[in-house]
């Protein structure tokens, strides 16, 4: 599979795992952004993108390990969902 799909997949994912509701959908939606903005990116340019993309996903991982040991309320999007 392609690197730069892979990443985009592991991004969403993480992303969903998000406790707060308004955090979740900004994630998803920057994640969707970013590659959307970086889609013609080629060569040297698009391997320093993807070394970015690896280090948001790792900071991605430890917000959600965070916000699991300190779960917010749910809102009430949430609730009518």
């Amino acid at each position: 599979m392609n690197p730069s799909i892979s990443l985009f997949r592991s991004l969403l994912r993480e992303a969903k795992k998000v406790d707060n509701y308004n955090f979740r959908l900004y994630a998803i939606r920057r994640v969707k952004l970013g590659f959307q903005l970086n889609r013609s990116l080629a060569g040297n340019e698009a391997d320093l993108a993807l070394r970015e993309g690896q280090e948001n996903l790792d900071i991605m991982r430890r917000q959600v390990v965070l916000g699991s040991l300190y779960p917010s309320a749910k809102s009430v999007m949430e609730n009518s969902a």
